[in-house]
Protein backbone atom coordinates (compact mmCIF):
# COMPACT_ATOMS: atom_id res chain seq x y z
CA UNK A 1 0.00 0.00 0.00
CA UNK A 2 1.35 3.25 -1.18
CA UNK A 3 1.96 6.21 1.49
CA UNK A 4 -0.18 8.72 -0.53
CA UNK A 5 -3.15 5.76 -0.23
CA UNK A 6 -2.45 5.88 4.09
CA UNK A 7 -2.05 9.68 3.76
CA UNK A 8 -5.12 9.75 2.03
CA UNK A 9 -7.13 7.18 4.31
CA UNK A 10 -5.89 8.99 7.55
CA UNK A 11 -7.33 12.17 5.89
CA UNK A 12 -10.51 10.53 5.57
CA UNK A 13 -10.71 9.58 8.99
CA UNK A 14 -9.39 12.75 10.90
CA UNK A 15 -11.08 15.13 8.66
CA UNK A 16 -14.61 14.04 10.59
CA UNK A 17 -13.02 13.78 13.77
CA UNK A 18 -11.56 17.50 13.61
CA UNK A 19 -14.94 18.85 12.56
CA UNK A 20 -17.57 16.98 15.20
CA UNK A 21 -14.77 18.21 17.82
CA UNK A 22 -14.52 21.46 16.18
CA UNK A 23 -18.68 22.11 15.89
CA UNK A 24 -18.15 20.14 20.15
CA UNK A 25 -16.33 23.06 21.34
CA UNK A 26 -18.48 25.61 19.17
CA UNK A 27 -21.47 24.11 20.73
CA UNK A 28 -19.80 24.32 24.30
CA UNK A 29 -19.04 27.79 23.86
CA UNK A 30 -22.28 28.97 23.27
CA UNK A 31 -23.92 26.86 26.01
CA UNK A 32 -21.59 28.54 28.28
CA UNK A 33 -21.83 32.02 26.96
CA UNK A 34 -25.87 31.43 27.09
CA UNK A 35 -25.24 30.32 30.46
CA UNK A 36 -23.15 33.38 31.62
CA UNK A 37 -25.68 35.83 29.95
CA UNK A 38 -28.21 33.93 31.60
CA UNK A 39 -26.44 34.75 35.17
CA UNK A 40 -25.98 38.50 33.74
CA UNK A 41 -29.51 39.26 33.42
CA UNK A 42 -30.00 37.70 36.91
CA UNK A 43 -27.47 39.80 38.68
CA UNK A 44 -28.38 43.15 37.35
CA UNK A 45 -32.01 42.00 37.86
CA UNK A 46 -30.68 41.37 42.16
CA UNK A 47 -28.62 44.41 41.57
CA UNK A 48 -31.79 46.47 40.47
CA UNK A 49 -33.82 45.04 43.10
CA UNK A 50 -31.26 45.33 46.06
CA UNK A 51 -31.50 49.53 45.15
CA UNK A 52 -34.71 49.78 45.14
CA UNK A 53 -34.85 47.76 48.14
CA UNK A 54 -31.85 49.89 50.10
CA UNK A 55 -33.87 53.24 48.87
CA UNK A 56 -37.11 52.21 50.86
CA UNK A 57 -35.09 51.19 53.74
CA UNK A 58 -33.07 54.39 53.34
CA UNK A 59 -36.31 56.35 53.55
CA UNK A 60 -37.63 54.41 56.30
CA UNK A 61 -34.45 54.65 58.13
CA UNK A 62 -34.58 58.47 57.83
CA UNK A 63 -38.50 58.37 58.59
CA UNK A 64 -37.53 56.44 61.94
CA UNK A 65 -34.37 59.05 62.94
CA UNK A 66 -36.45 61.96 61.68
CA UNK A 67 -40.17 61.44 63.50
CA UNK A 68 -40.88 57.89 64.97
CA UNK A 69 -37.75 57.92 67.31
CA UNK A 70 -38.58 61.87 68.35
CA UNK A 71 -42.23 60.43 68.78
CA UNK A 72 -41.80 57.48 70.69
CA UNK A 73 -39.11 59.23 73.06
CA UNK A 74 -41.81 62.05 73.40
CA UNK A 75 -42.40 62.94 76.89
CA UNK A 76 -43.64 66.46 77.65
CA UNK A 77 -47.29 65.54 77.20
CA UNK A 78 -48.21 69.11 78.83
CA UNK A 79 -47.54 70.93 75.35
CA UNK A 80 -47.30 68.65 71.99
CA UNK A 81 -46.13 71.88 70.07
CA UNK A 82 -42.52 71.57 71.23
CA UNK A 83 -42.78 68.08 69.11
CA UNK A 84 -40.74 69.40 66.11
CA UNK A 85 -41.18 66.60 63.43
CA UNK A 86 -43.36 68.07 60.88
CA UNK A 87 -42.31 69.36 57.80
CA UNK A 88 -46.00 71.53 56.95
CA UNK A 89 -48.09 73.02 59.60
CA UNK A 90 -49.69 70.29 62.00
CA UNK A 91 -52.29 71.13 64.42
CA UNK A 92 -51.01 69.93 67.99
CA UNK A 93 -54.55 68.09 68.05
CA UNK A 94 -52.97 66.11 65.32
CA UNK A 95 -49.63 65.80 67.01
CA UNK A 96 -51.20 64.75 70.30
CA UNK A 97 -53.44 61.92 68.32
CA UNK A 98 -50.30 60.88 66.22
CA UNK A 99 -47.92 60.19 69.15
CA UNK A 100 -51.01 58.16 71.22
CA UNK A 101 -52.41 56.02 68.00
CA UNK A 102 -48.48 55.13 67.30
CA UNK A 103 -47.45 53.89 70.85
CA UNK A 104 -50.68 52.00 70.72
CA UNK A 105 -49.84 50.49 67.38
CA UNK A 106 -46.09 49.63 68.58
CA UNK A 107 -47.14 48.14 71.75
CA UNK A 108 -49.51 45.67 69.70
CA UNK A 109 -46.39 44.99 68.32
CA UNK A 110 -43.85 45.11 70.38
CA UNK A 111 -42.00 42.16 69.30
CA UNK A 112 -41.32 43.15 66.04
CA UNK A 113 -41.00 46.85 66.10
CA UNK A 114 -38.27 46.78 68.88
CA UNK A 115 -36.56 44.43 66.98
CA UNK A 116 -36.32 46.80 64.36
CA UNK A 117 -35.67 49.77 66.30
CA UNK A 118 -33.00 48.26 68.32
CA UNK A 119 -31.09 46.83 64.62
CA UNK A 120 -31.35 50.32 63.50
CA UNK A 121 -30.35 52.47 66.17
CA UNK A 122 -26.86 49.85 66.81
CA UNK A 123 -26.25 49.37 62.95
CA UNK A 124 -27.73 51.93 61.18
CA UNK A 125 -28.79 48.40 59.00
CA UNK A 126 -32.29 47.04 57.87
CA UNK A 127 -32.81 43.51 58.72
CA UNK A 128 -33.13 41.33 55.20
CA UNK A 129 -35.58 39.18 56.67
CA UNK A 130 -38.62 42.12 57.92
CA UNK A 131 -41.58 42.26 55.81
CA UNK A 132 -42.35 45.74 54.15
CA UNK A 133 -45.41 45.55 55.54
CA UNK A 134 -44.04 46.55 59.07
CA UNK A 135 -43.47 49.78 56.44
CA UNK A 136 -46.32 50.44 55.29
CA UNK A 137 -47.93 50.01 58.79
CA UNK A 138 -45.96 52.85 60.09
CA UNK A 139 -46.20 54.96 57.19
CA UNK A 140 -50.11 55.05 56.97
CA UNK A 141 -50.51 55.74 61.02
CA UNK A 142 -48.16 59.04 59.63
CA UNK A 143 -50.38 59.86 57.03
CA UNK A 144 -53.72 59.40 58.63
CA UNK A 145 -52.44 62.07 60.23
CA UNK A 146 -50.51 63.92 57.95
CA UNK A 147 -46.93 63.47 59.61
CA UNK A 148 -43.87 63.39 56.93
CA UNK A 149 -40.71 63.61 57.41
CA UNK A 150 -38.60 66.35 56.26
CA UNK A 151 -36.36 64.40 54.64
CA UNK A 152 -37.73 61.42 51.97
CA UNK A 153 -36.21 59.56 49.17
CA UNK A 154 -38.36 58.88 45.96
CA UNK A 155 -37.90 56.07 44.61
CA UNK A 156 -38.29 57.83 40.83
CA UNK A 157 -36.13 60.92 41.83
CA UNK A 158 -32.99 62.10 43.01
CA UNK A 159 -33.84 62.76 47.28
CA UNK A 160 -34.12 65.80 47.86
CA UNK A 161 -31.11 66.57 50.19
CA UNK A 162 -27.75 65.75 49.69
CA UNK A 163 -27.69 64.65 53.52
CA UNK A 164 -30.16 61.96 52.41
CA UNK A 165 -28.64 60.56 49.43
CA UNK A 166 -25.58 60.56 50.62
CA UNK A 167 -27.03 58.34 53.58
CA UNK A 168 -28.74 56.32 50.91
CA UNK A 169 -25.56 55.85 49.02
CA UNK A 170 -23.41 54.49 52.23
CA UNK A 171 -26.05 51.86 53.16
CA UNK A 172 -26.63 50.91 49.15
CA UNK A 173 -22.68 50.44 49.47
CA UNK A 174 -22.77 48.46 52.80
CA UNK A 175 -25.78 46.25 51.31
CA UNK A 176 -23.94 45.69 47.95
CA UNK A 177 -20.06 44.53 50.00
CA UNK A 178 -22.34 42.44 52.20
CA UNK A 179 -24.16 40.53 49.72
CA UNK A 180 -21.77 41.05 46.38
CA UNK A 181 -17.87 41.15 47.71
CA UNK A 182 -15.83 41.57 44.86
CA UNK A 183 -19.03 44.17 42.71
CA UNK A 184 -18.08 47.76 43.08
CA UNK A 185 -19.78 50.90 41.68
CA UNK A 186 -18.36 52.33 39.04
CA UNK A 187 -20.01 55.46 37.81
CA UNK A 188 -23.29 57.19 36.33
CA UNK A 189 -23.82 57.14 32.67
CA UNK A 190 -26.12 58.68 30.81
CA UNK A 191 -28.12 56.77 27.72
CA UNK A 192 -27.94 58.66 24.75
CA UNK A 193 -30.77 58.84 21.61
CA UNK A 194 -33.19 56.79 24.66
CA UNK A 195 -36.44 57.85 26.15
CA UNK A 196 -36.71 56.76 29.64
CA UNK A 197 -39.71 54.93 28.83
CA UNK A 198 -38.07 52.69 26.38
CA UNK A 199 -36.28 50.79 29.16
CA UNK A 200 -35.91 47.27 27.08
CA UNK A 201 -33.74 48.90 24.70
CA UNK A 202 -32.10 51.00 27.22
CA UNK A 203 -31.39 47.37 28.75
CA UNK A 204 -30.81 45.63 25.28
CA UNK A 205 -28.28 48.35 24.62
CA UNK A 206 -26.61 48.13 28.19
CA UNK A 207 -25.76 44.22 27.52
CA UNK A 208 -24.28 45.07 23.72
CA UNK A 209 -21.97 47.24 24.94
CA UNK A 210 -20.78 44.58 27.51
CA UNK A 211 -21.86 47.04 30.82
CA UNK A 212 -23.79 45.89 34.00
CA UNK A 213 -25.98 48.63 35.58
CA UNK A 214 -29.31 49.72 37.14
CA UNK A 215 -31.76 52.05 35.20
CA UNK A 216 -31.94 55.06 37.25
CA UNK A 217 -35.46 56.18 36.08
CA UNK A 218 -36.21 59.77 35.39
CA UNK A 219 -39.12 62.27 35.11
CA UNK A 220 -39.51 64.35 32.04
CA UNK A 221 -37.62 65.15 29.36
CA UNK A 222 -34.43 64.56 31.08
CA UNK A 223 -31.98 61.70 29.50
CA UNK A 224 -32.16 58.37 31.30
CA UNK A 225 -28.97 57.56 33.45
CA UNK A 226 -27.65 54.04 34.92
CA UNK A 227 -25.46 52.95 37.58
CA UNK A 228 -22.91 51.24 36.16
CA UNK A 229 -20.88 48.58 38.22
CA UNK A 230 -17.52 46.99 37.71
CA UNK A 231 -15.67 43.38 38.69
CA UNK A 232 -18.28 41.59 38.27
CA UNK A 233 -17.04 39.65 35.77
CA UNK A 234 -15.51 36.47 38.27
CA UNK A 235 -18.05 37.20 40.23
CA UNK A 236 -20.07 35.12 36.95
CA UNK A 237 -17.72 32.52 36.31
CA UNK A 238 -18.01 31.56 40.15
CA UNK A 239 -21.26 31.28 39.46
CA UNK A 240 -21.57 29.41 35.92
CA UNK A 241 -18.21 27.18 37.53
CA UNK A 242 -19.72 23.52 37.57
CA UNK A 243 -20.77 24.55 33.86
CA UNK A 244 -17.62 25.44 33.13
CA UNK A 245 -15.90 22.30 34.50
CA UNK A 246 -18.77 20.00 32.98
CA UNK A 247 -18.14 21.17 29.66
CA UNK A 248 -13.91 21.28 30.54
CA UNK A 249 -14.49 17.86 31.45
CA UNK A 250 -16.78 16.80 28.38
CA UNK A 251 -14.61 18.19 26.06
CA UNK A 252 -11.25 16.52 27.58
CA UNK A 253 -13.15 12.87 27.42
CA UNK A 254 -14.21 13.98 23.32
CA UNK A 255 -10.62 14.44 22.90
CA UNK A 256 -9.53 11.39 24.77
CA UNK A 257 -11.86 9.51 22.93
CA UNK A 258 -11.34 10.88 19.63
CA UNK A 259 -7.39 10.50 19.99
CA UNK A 260 -8.20 6.54 21.29
CA UNK A 261 -10.54 6.13 18.09
CA UNK A 262 -7.54 7.40 15.62
CA UNK A 263 -4.69 5.69 17.61
CA UNK A 264 -6.52 2.33 17.29
CA UNK A 265 -7.41 3.10 13.51
CA UNK A 266 -4.05 3.86 12.91
CA UNK A 267 -2.60 0.53 14.73
CA UNK A 268 -5.23 -1.87 12.96
CA UNK A 269 -4.20 0.15 9.63
CA UNK A 270 -0.47 -0.86 10.79
CA UNK A 271 -1.47 -4.49 11.42
CA UNK A 272 -3.48 -4.79 8.04
CA UNK A 273 -0.14 -3.69 6.77
CA UNK A 274 1.66 -6.38 8.47
CA UNK A 275 -0.69 -9.23 7.49
CA UNK A 276 -0.65 -8.20 4.45
CA UNK A 277 2.79 -8.36 3.95
CA UNK A 278 2.90 -11.38 6.38
CA UNK A 279 1.03 -13.41 4.11
CA UNK A 280 3.17 -12.26 0.71
CA UNK A 281 6.39 -13.09 2.69
CA UNK A 282 5.15 -16.44 4.06
CA UNK A 283 3.40 -17.84 0.79
CA UNK A 284 6.50 -16.45 -1.20
CA UNK A 285 8.80 -19.07 1.72
CA UNK A 286 6.47 -21.91 1.89
CA UNK A 287 5.75 -21.97 -2.21
CA UNK A 288 9.84 -22.62 -3.15
CA UNK A 289 9.89 -25.57 -1.22
CA UNK A 290 7.00 -26.58 -2.36
CA UNK A 291 7.59 -26.02 -6.24
CA UNK A 292 11.13 -27.58 -5.69
CA UNK A 293 9.75 -30.71 -4.30
CA UNK A 294 6.95 -30.99 -6.83
CA UNK A 295 9.39 -30.58 -9.51
CA UNK A 296 11.70 -33.09 -8.33
CA UNK A 297 8.72 -35.98 -8.00
CA UNK A 298 7.30 -35.32 -11.47
CA UNK A 299 10.35 -35.52 -13.03
CA UNK A 300 10.78 -39.70 -11.13
CA UNK A 301 7.06 -40.02 -12.27
CA UNK A 302 7.40 -38.44 -15.72
CA UNK A 303 10.82 -38.31 -17.00
CA UNK A 304 11.83 -42.45 -16.77
CA UNK A 305 14.32 -41.85 -14.07
CA UNK A 306 13.30 -44.16 -11.60
CA UNK A 307 15.59 -47.15 -12.71
CA UNK A 308 18.52 -44.48 -12.31
CA UNK A 309 18.53 -45.18 -8.34
CA UNK A 310 21.54 -42.75 -7.87
CA UNK A 311 19.13 -40.18 -9.48
CA UNK A 312 15.75 -41.07 -7.89
CA UNK A 313 17.88 -40.93 -4.55
CA UNK A 314 19.17 -37.30 -5.34
CA UNK A 315 15.51 -36.26 -6.39
CA UNK A 316 14.13 -38.11 -3.39
CA UNK A 317 16.51 -36.72 -0.97
CA UNK A 318 15.63 -33.14 -2.33
CA UNK A 319 12.02 -33.41 -1.49
CA UNK A 320 12.82 -34.73 2.18
CA UNK A 321 15.22 -31.66 2.47
CA UNK A 322 12.60 -29.17 1.10
CA UNK A 323 9.91 -31.01 3.29
CA UNK A 324 11.85 -30.53 6.66
CA UNK A 325 12.54 -26.94 5.69
CA UNK A 326 8.53 -26.41 5.25
CA UNK A 327 8.25 -28.36 8.73
CA UNK A 328 10.77 -25.62 9.95
CA UNK A 329 8.64 -22.58 8.62
CA UNK A 330 5.22 -23.81 10.35
CA UNK A 331 6.91 -25.45 13.59
CA UNK A 332 8.48 -21.70 13.91
CA UNK A 333 5.11 -20.17 13.49
CA UNK A 334 2.91 -22.74 15.97
CA UNK A 335 6.06 -22.37 18.46
CA UNK A 336 5.81 -18.66 18.30
CA UNK A 337 1.84 -19.18 19.11
CA UNK A 338 2.48 -21.09 22.20
CA UNK A 339 5.23 -19.38 23.60
CA UNK A 340 3.30 -16.14 23.30
CA UNK A 341 0.04 -17.61 25.18
CA UNK A 342 2.77 -19.55 27.62
CA UNK A 343 1.57 -22.34 26.63
CA UNK A 344 5.24 -23.44 26.45
CA UNK A 345 7.06 -24.44 29.69
CA UNK A 346 10.69 -23.49 29.42
CA UNK A 347 13.31 -26.19 30.42
CA UNK A 348 16.33 -23.94 32.29
CA UNK A 349 19.25 -25.19 33.42
CA UNK A 350 22.71 -23.93 34.64
CA UNK A 351 24.68 -22.61 31.71
CA UNK A 352 28.38 -21.85 31.34
CA UNK A 353 27.74 -18.82 28.83
CA UNK A 354 30.82 -18.42 27.55
CA UNK A 355 30.97 -21.92 26.17
CA UNK A 356 27.89 -21.56 25.36
CA UNK A 357 28.59 -18.61 23.21
CA UNK A 358 32.03 -19.72 21.67
CA UNK A 359 30.08 -22.85 20.74
CA UNK A 360 27.47 -20.97 18.83
CA UNK A 361 29.94 -18.41 17.26
CA UNK A 362 32.05 -21.37 15.92
CA UNK A 363 28.69 -23.45 14.44
CA UNK A 364 27.95 -20.36 12.55
CA UNK A 365 31.42 -19.10 11.26
CA UNK A 366 31.80 -23.01 9.81
CA UNK A 367 28.58 -22.56 7.79
CA UNK A 368 30.10 -18.96 6.60
CA UNK A 369 33.98 -19.35 6.71
CA UNK A 370 34.93 -17.07 4.24
CA UNK A 371 32.25 -14.36 3.76
CA UNK A 372 31.12 -13.57 7.37
CA UNK A 373 33.66 -12.75 10.12
CA UNK A 374 32.69 -13.54 13.75
CA UNK A 375 34.23 -12.07 16.53
CA UNK A 376 33.61 -13.20 20.56
CA UNK A 377 34.49 -11.12 23.57
CA UNK A 378 35.07 -13.55 26.10
CA UNK A 379 35.71 -12.63 29.46
CA UNK A 380 38.14 -13.91 31.67
CA UNK A 381 35.59 -14.33 34.45
CA UNK A 382 33.39 -17.60 34.30
CA UNK A 383 29.80 -16.20 33.68
CA UNK A 384 26.76 -18.92 34.76
CA UNK A 385 23.43 -18.23 34.16
CA UNK A 386 20.09 -20.76 34.27
CA UNK A 387 18.68 -20.47 31.01
CA UNK A 388 16.63 -22.59 28.45
CA UNK A 389 19.28 -23.46 26.27
CA UNK A 390 17.49 -24.32 22.82
CA UNK A 391 15.23 -21.36 22.96
CA UNK A 392 18.37 -18.60 23.82
CA UNK A 393 20.62 -20.70 21.02
CA UNK A 394 17.60 -20.10 18.97
CA UNK A 395 17.60 -16.02 19.66
CA UNK A 396 21.59 -15.83 19.37
CA UNK A 397 21.20 -17.39 16.16
CA UNK A 398 18.64 -15.15 14.69
CA UNK A 399 20.32 -12.53 15.84
CA UNK A 400 23.36 -13.41 14.10
CA UNK A 401 21.42 -14.78 10.67
CA UNK A 402 19.61 -11.10 10.64
CA UNK A 403 23.23 -9.34 10.69
CA UNK A 404 24.26 -11.41 8.03
CA UNK A 405 21.12 -11.39 5.74
CA UNK A 406 21.09 -7.49 6.12
CA UNK A 407 24.78 -6.42 6.21
CA UNK A 408 25.92 -6.93 3.08
CA UNK A 409 28.91 -8.23 1.69
CA UNK A 410 31.97 -8.30 3.87
CA UNK A 411 29.85 -8.38 7.26
CA UNK A 412 32.12 -8.10 10.29
CA UNK A 413 29.52 -9.48 13.84
CA UNK A 414 30.66 -9.22 16.93
CA UNK A 415 29.41 -11.30 20.06
CA UNK A 416 30.17 -9.74 23.50
CA UNK A 417 29.47 -11.03 26.85
CA UNK A 418 29.34 -9.58 30.46
CA UNK A 419 28.17 -9.30 33.97
CA UNK A 420 26.79 -6.21 35.89
CA UNK A 421 26.40 -7.33 39.76
CA UNK A 422 22.84 -9.15 39.74
CA UNK A 423 22.66 -8.95 35.79
CA UNK A 424 24.14 -10.65 32.93
CA UNK A 425 24.43 -9.11 29.03
CA UNK A 426 24.77 -11.04 25.57
CA UNK A 427 25.56 -8.20 22.90
CA UNK A 428 25.46 -9.10 19.01
CA UNK A 429 26.67 -5.82 17.02
CA UNK A 430 27.15 -5.43 13.22
CA UNK A 431 28.90 -3.32 10.69
CA UNK A 432 25.45 -2.99 8.16
CA UNK A 433 23.34 -0.39 7.41
CA UNK A 434 21.95 -0.53 10.87
CA UNK A 435 17.65 0.24 11.14
CA UNK A 436 15.82 3.55 10.08
CA UNK A 437 15.07 5.09 12.78
CA UNK A 438 11.28 5.44 12.50
CA UNK A 439 11.43 1.49 12.35
CA UNK A 440 13.16 1.10 15.14
CA UNK A 441 10.90 0.94 17.94
CA UNK A 442 8.80 -1.39 15.96
CA UNK A 443 11.02 -4.38 14.78
CA UNK A 444 9.96 -6.11 17.98
CA UNK A 445 6.60 -6.59 16.92
CA UNK A 446 5.18 -9.35 15.81
CA UNK A 447 5.21 -9.84 11.91
CA UNK A 448 6.77 -6.74 11.41
CA UNK A 449 9.58 -6.60 8.81
CA UNK A 450 11.06 -3.16 7.58
CA UNK A 451 9.20 -1.88 4.38
CA UNK A 452 10.45 -2.90 1.22
CA UNK A 453 7.52 -3.61 -0.88
CA UNK A 454 7.14 -6.81 -2.79
CA UNK A 455 10.62 -7.78 -2.88
CA UNK A 456 12.26 -11.36 -1.81
CA UNK A 457 15.60 -11.07 -1.65
CA UNK A 458 15.61 -11.13 2.32
CA UNK A 459 13.84 -13.99 3.33
CA UNK A 460 11.77 -14.15 6.13
CA UNK A 461 8.39 -13.84 7.55
CA UNK A 462 8.74 -11.02 10.93
CA UNK A 463 8.51 -13.65 13.82
CA UNK A 464 12.50 -13.69 15.08
CA UNK A 465 12.61 -10.86 16.55
CA UNK A 466 9.28 -10.55 18.24
CA UNK A 467 9.96 -14.56 19.01
CA UNK A 468 13.12 -13.33 20.81
CA UNK A 469 11.52 -10.69 22.91
CA UNK A 470 9.14 -13.53 24.19
CA UNK A 471 11.94 -15.84 25.14
CA UNK A 472 13.37 -13.27 26.97
CA UNK A 473 10.26 -11.70 28.67
CA UNK A 474 10.11 -15.75 29.79
CA UNK A 475 13.54 -15.39 31.13
CA UNK A 476 12.69 -12.23 33.44
CA UNK A 477 14.70 -10.44 31.15
CA UNK A 478 14.78 -7.63 27.60
CA UNK A 479 16.27 -7.47 24.52
CA UNK A 480 17.12 -3.98 23.38
CA UNK A 481 18.39 -2.05 19.92
CA UNK A 482 20.04 0.93 18.99
CA UNK A 483 21.99 2.01 16.15
CA UNK A 484 26.03 2.57 16.65
CA UNK A 485 27.01 6.18 15.56
CA UNK A 486 29.92 4.86 13.51
CA UNK A 487 27.83 2.25 11.34
CA UNK A 488 25.49 -1.12 12.29
CA UNK A 489 23.10 -1.89 14.92
CA UNK A 490 23.78 -3.46 18.24
CA UNK A 491 21.48 -5.87 19.97
CA UNK A 492 21.72 -6.58 23.65
CA UNK A 493 20.37 -9.08 25.66
CA UNK A 494 20.04 -8.52 29.69
CA UNK A 495 18.72 -11.19 32.01
CA UNK A 496 18.27 -10.50 35.56
CA UNK A 497 19.16 -12.91 38.08
CA UNK A 498 17.00 -13.95 40.33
Amino acid sequence: MSTNKINSKKLKIISPMVLSMLLLITFVGYWLYNQYYHEKKNLQSNLSSLYHSTNQDAGFILYYKNILKPALNFTDTTNYSKLNIIADKTSVKKKKEYIIALNKFIKSNEKHYTKLFNTIDSKLMVPDSLDKNWFYDIYRIGYKYQIYSTSRINPNQQVTTDTSYQFFQNLFLRKLNKKFTDIKIKKEEEIENLNSDNLNKIKSQLFKRGKLGILLYRNGSAKPKVLLFDNYFLYLISIILPQIIFALVLIGFSIFALVFAYRSYLTQMRLNLLRSDFISNITHELKIPVATAKTALEAILNFGISDDKEKTKSYLKMVALEMNRLDKLTTRVLEHSRLETRQHLLHKEVTNLNDFIDRIRNSVQMIYPDSVKINYENPSEIITLPIDQVYIEGVIRNLIDNSIKYGGKGVNIKAKLWQNENQVFISIEDNGPGIAKEYIDKVFDQFFRVPIGNQHNVKGFGLGLSFAALVMQQHNGKISVENLKEKGCRFTLKFTRS
